[in-house]
């Protein structure tokens, strides 16, 4: 019976002039997203390659000069993009996609391209996320807004109940065939996707992130089909099932994502840029604990002169000023650490802030795992932030390392040349791992869980008042 019910509603579906054309038009919408993403990877990834190739073969090319001279002529370390990323382009907009990286400085990513988008760019851009995560829902609600209270109306629903129909079994019926609707619709949609991700240059390695996001939307889609058919099952008109369902979907869609925003600035504060340099700078001067730098070096004199068992700077067998600059790096790097990862702390608790409400969202909490997944993420930038400034004090250090132990005592004039700036290599963005993103997602996940299993739950107590209610 559950499978003739099924049949039945998928053609019914099938059948309807404005399921089929909503259907359509979102799935073009959708094939337009992918094309779209699809060139805009192909430009923008082999430009920031491009860009890379350029700026480490001017490092590589730079002659010759004292390795200080070199750490300060830097390079810069550009953030690579992945297919995914334009499935859902998440954060990226909004940060930078290249560091300068120079000694005695932990610069911030620039180049956000939100600055150089139009003002009408910055309401949202169609990628498929954004197109599934809004317009997926209001398909479900066309397909099943009226499939119980519309059959009431037309005095179906009591014939079919007094056939022994169980209103469980008429539910996962509905259920079923709207989903092989909804798979008839968007389903070679799909299949593209992932003959695109196959094509492109590295996507065969993110065929497991692409499944787990077909999941994802599958999950969220289901919760907005059974929360549609409980609806359903108690309005008391096919106006009412639309509307209620409707303004669901505008609340956790658009109204929920924003005041979410809102709270989590309030909240949680991000310090300005100003404020945040002048903390910076204040400590770089002072050093921390109240140790000023000049008192750490003088430290640092009088240890060195007493290991090498010598009274003066020029009777070392090394270049005293390269033991300078690295604990002048050292003092840096203990002061951006601080800085930085208060700054991170923020913004992990703002993050936080968006999960809690995604207890009332579904929509956040899928948009959550969906840039997970897709390599768009705060973590994500964070992570490029992070090998980026690793990479920056490797280098500071190897350069560090030439003037102490390859120059003479206090020679200024010491030269190193290609050999030197050739140990540095290119920098590499190595994207987490498959486990550390599931991980990731796994709160995300538990939530839309929850939102499932909350709407099943639901859908089935509703269908319990059929009988009473055609009676």
């Amino acid at each position: 019976m559950l499978v003739v019910i099924a049949r039945k509603e998928f053609l019914m579906l099938l059948r309807d002039g404005r399921v089929t054309w909503s259907a359509a038009i979102l799935a073009v919408m959708l094939l337009a997203a992918l094309v779209t993403a699809g060139v805009r990877y192909q430009a923008i990834a082999g430009e920031r390659v491009r860009a890379q190739a350029v700026v480490d073969q001017q490092w590589r090319e730079q002659g010759e000069k004292n390795p200080h001279a070199a750490a300060h002529y830097g390079l810069y370390a550009f953030k690579p993009v992945t297919p995914l990323s334009f499935f859902d382009t998440g954060i990226n907009n909004f940060t930078g996609v290249s560091i300068w990286l120079e000694a005695h400085k932990q610069n911030m990513a620039e180049g956000e391209p939100a600055r150089d988008s139009t003002a009408i760019s910055r309401f949202g851009e169609l990628t498929v996320a954004f197109t599934l995560q809004t317009l997926l829902p209001l398909l479900v609600i066309l397909l099943t807004f009226a499939a119980f209270v519309g059959e009431r109306e037309q005095g179906t629903l009591r014939q079919t109940l007094s056939m022994g129909v169980s209103p469980r079994t008429l539910l996962f019926g509905k259920a079923l065939g709207a989903a092989l609707a909804l798979t008839v619709f968007l389903g070679p949609v799909l299949i593209c996707g992932l003959i695109v991700l196959l094509i492109v240059p590295g996507g065969v390695h993110l065929i497991g992130h692409a499944l787990v996001l077909t999941v994802l939307y599958a999950v969220y889609a289901a919760v907005f089909l059974f929360l549609t058919l409980a609806v359903s099952a108690v309005a008391d008109s096919t106006r009412t099932a639309l509307v209620v369902m409707v303004g669901f979907w505008a609340v956790t869609n658009f109204v929920l994502p924003k005041v979410a925003a809102d709270f989590a600035v309030r909240l949680q504060p991000t310090p300005t840029l100003v404020a945040f340099q002048k903390a910076l700078a204040d400590d770089m001067a002072n050093g921390l604990n109240g140790v000023s730098p000049d008192t750490l070096i003088a430290q640092r004199r009088e240890q060195t002169l007493k290991l090498y068992k010598v009274e003066t700077l020029e009777k070392l067998p090394i270049n005293f000023q390269g033991v300078v600059f690295s604990l002048q790096e050292q003092m840096g790097n203990a002061v951006f650490d601080k800085h930085f990862g208060m700054l991170a702390n923020v913004m992990a608790a703002q993050t936080r802030v968006y999960e809690i409400f995604s207890l009332m969202s579904p929509r956040l909490a899928t948009s959550l795992a969906s840039m997970q997944l897709s390599g768009t993420s705060l973590n994500d930038h964070e992570d490029y932030v992070r090998q980026a400034e690793l990479f920056r004090r490797a280098m500071i250090d190897k350069m560090n390392q030439a003037i102490t132990f390859k120059s003479g005592p206090n020679q200024s004039e010491y030269r190193a040349g290609p050999a030197l700036w050739a140990q540095i290599g290119g920098f590499e963005y190595h994207p987490p791992s498959f486990g550390v993103v599931i991980a990731r997602i796994a709160s995300n996940l538990t939530v839309l869980l929850l939102w499932l299993v909350a709407a099943v739950t639901a859908a089935v107590l509703a269908v319990r008042q059929l009988r009473v209610m055609v009676s």
